[in-house]
């Protein structure tokens, strides 16, 4: 037994030993093996071993002491835990033995967590449950779990869907005052268009595609002297639904209505989104009608806007528009014929307009997805946007454009904006100008002058090497997001931009049309507290996850079958171990694995996103042809080989 003198030895060497240490916090990264990584607050990442990882989740912030190990690489050993976020999981019961566990699906988390007894309710294994983590593994590495609810078994129709709602926690139902605010609003939206001028002789229509119920917007074009008259009457929620209402407080904790491949989470109530707010033809619904003069030359003129009241006189489709632009006059009526010329000559001076001043979106395809009575994909239909699309997104963009200038000019509202790079990139992005363009390496780059100077100058050429290097400077770039005050949209190439054109599906702009009511009657609107903001950004990308999700699910399951075929894709991503590849005709991701032979591995330019393997060089936006070699389902991974096609053609983007 030690003595006092040789416990305090003891204690003093450890001290010793633990003030010797380099101590740093971070967050947990899992991974798809058993170990993961600790991203470090100051930018270094270090290794976290099995046994280690085992006592984490991904997420968790830690405090941890660091090592130095071979070739210089950070490995870390777990001190103390900070917090962990990670309190709701779903995934599918599985049983083992006597072991009873839910397998989760989450990202960088692949291990098992143990359900006792008592916590497994009525869920029976094999099913999809949704889980509460009431044990944290940090103290020995025993996680537990409690069953929540059931979501479903795998074979139900549409389990994918009721799994990807449960497990993003995307809102389905509206809470009952809601419903009881929402059986208000008819008569409240009688009063209010009884108050309102109403601007139907404009001759207003809504264009959308056939299915769409929500008709949020409905558009005229007049011809005035030096150029057009561009009238967009939008949907007013904001006229009935007053903030801090019980309906407020539900479209805004869902901030956006949600698209599911064959299903629609609405930001307000069907009825309402679906009938009384939509502009239905023929029924007089109270709108805010931006008024906005568009030169011959593109340019933005003058704009105003009001609160009125409209009746659209039709409901006119994508297609029926471009049949009537392409030479077809008996596809739309009579009434309709000039408004949408003008329409037609707005979106060419505009676009010209743009091209010249500002920046366009890529042109890519959309893919339709069908589904059966399983809810399974029966068919993929890729679809180009048409005439009339491009038309009505010109008309919104410069509603959008018109109206963000005026809510920058009140300094309130809801901005969207795309700052340029991102901060730890830009080391990055100036070494390959350097190399490339060394006249735009030392400009101020998240700059507007300056970040559309380098676009338009790399969208201008056509050789290889620029393109490459403009598809890699776009993957340095910062996500778009959401401010209370105004900034520069560095994607769109303008000072300013904020939305207006859908209050029925997103909060921001039921937001904006308050500030823009309030201006108008003299007053200013409640603003967006930072974490107002910060609460919509984060439902916005979660949805977006949501729907990445159940899409790449979906899809899984399409493309087994179809294992063996050949296809030709893009690569949409390059790295050392190979090369992602998007399916022209499906749009569906999958990976070409090229590191599989330690004899032959390729040779990977970080710097310039290029692989090369046997000779031939492949880069960000190429065109290959490419194999379904297999599908893992329960991991959502598709996995692509060269096909014969592409491997034939060693000429082509060699170095």
């Amino acid at each position: 037994m030690l003595n006092a003198d040789a416990l305090k030895q003891l204690t003093q060497l450890k001290t010793d030993i633990r003030s010797n240490k380099e101590f740093a916090e971070g967050r947990v990264r899992g991974s798809n093996g058993k170990f993961g990584f600790v991203e470090l607050d100051d930018g270094r990442e270090a290794f976290l071993p099995p046994n280690e990882m085992e006592r984490v989740f991904p997420g968790d912030r830690v405090r941890v002491s660091l090592a130095e190990e071979n070739k210089g690489k950070l490995a870390a050993e777990l001190d103390s835990l900070l917090d962990s976020p990670l309190d709701y999981l779903v995934g599918q019961y599985v049983q083992r033995g006597q072991g009873h566990f839910v397998q989760p699906t989450q990202s960088g988390l692949s291990r098992w967590i143990f359900l006792p007894p008592k916590a497994r309710g009525k869920a029976q294994p094999g099913e999809f449950i949704a889980c509460k983590v009431n044990r944290h593994p940090f103290k020995d590495g025993r996680a537990q779990a409690k069953v929540e609810s059931v979501i479903g078994k795998p074979d139900m129709p549409g389990i994918e869907h009721a799994y990807v709602v449960a497990e993003f926690k995307l809102p389905e139902q509206f809470g009952p005052e809601a419903q009881k605010q929402a059986e208000s609003i008819a008569e409240k939206l009688t009063a209010v268009n009884a108050e309102r001028t109403e601007l139907s002789e404009l001759g207003f229509a809504t264009i959308d595609a056939e299915t769409t119920r929500d008709m949020d917007d409905a558009l005229a074009v007049t011809r005035r002297e030096g150029g057009w008259s561009l009238h967009i009457a939008i949907a007013d929620p904001s006229s009935v639904i007053e903030e801090g209402s019980p309906l407020d407080k539900e479209a805004f904790k869902r901030a956006h209505s949600q698209y599911l491949p064959g299903e629609t989470l609405p930001m307000l109530p069907h009825n309402l989104c679906e009938n009384l707010f939509s502009l239905v033809p023929g029924e007089l619904r109270p709108t805010l009608v931006a008024h906005i003069n568009i030169d011959n030359d593109g340019t933005i003129g003058e704009s105003r806007y009001e609160f009125a009241a409209i009746r659209s006189q039709h409901k006119l489709s994508y297609e029926q528009v471009s049949q009537f632009i392409e030479g077809d006059n008996s596809a739309v009526p009579q009434e309709q014929q000039e408004s949408l010329r003008n329409l037609a000559a707005v979106h060419q001076a505009r676009s010209a307009y743009r091209a010249s001043h500002s920046l366009a979106m890529e042109d890519r395809p959309d893919y339709e997805i069908h589904l059966n009575d399983q809810r399974k994909i029966e068919r993929i239909e890729k679809q180009k946007r048409n005439i009339a699309q491009r038309m009505v997104e010109e008309a919104m963009l410069a509603t959008n454009i018109s109206m963000g200038s005026k809510l920058a000019e009140l300094e309130q509202g809801c901005f969207s904006v795309h700052l340029g790079f991102r901060e730890e990139r830009l080391g990055e992005v100036r070494s390959l100008l350097k190399e490339l363009l060394p006249e735009h390496a030392e400009r101020d780059l998240n700059q507007l002058e300056h970040y559309l100077g380098l676009v338009k100058h790399l969208e201008s050429q056509s050789d290889s090497q620029m393109q490459n290097l403009l598809a890699v400077l776009k993957r340095m770039l910062r996500p778009g997001q959401f401010d209370n005050k105004a900034g520069p949209h560095l994607g769109l190439g303008l000072k300013a931009y904020a939305t207006v054109s859908s209050p029925i599906r997103k909060y921001n702009d039921l937001h904006n049309h308050r500030v823009l009511r309030a201006a108008a009657q003299g007053a200013a609107a409640n603003p967006l507290a930072d974490e107002q903001v910060e609460a919509l950004q984060e439902s916005l990308t979660r949805g977006r996850q949501a729907y990445r999700a159940l899409e790449q699910w979906l899809y899984v399951q399409f493309i087994e079958s179809k294992a063996g075929q050949e296809f030709s894709g893009k690569i949409a991503l390059v790295n050392g171990a190979g090369i992602g590849v998007k399916l022209d005709d499906f749009g569906i991701d999958g990976f070409v694995r090229m590191n599989g032979n330690k004899k032959n591995l390729p040779e990977f330019d970080g710097k310039h996103l290029t692989l090369t393997y046997n000779e031939q060089r492949f880069q960000l936006e190429q065109t290959i042809s490419v194999k379904v070699a297999s599908v893992d389902v329960d991991k959502r991974r598709v996995a692509f080989e060269l096909a014969a096609e592409s491997l034939q053609a060693k000429g082509n983007n060699k170095e």
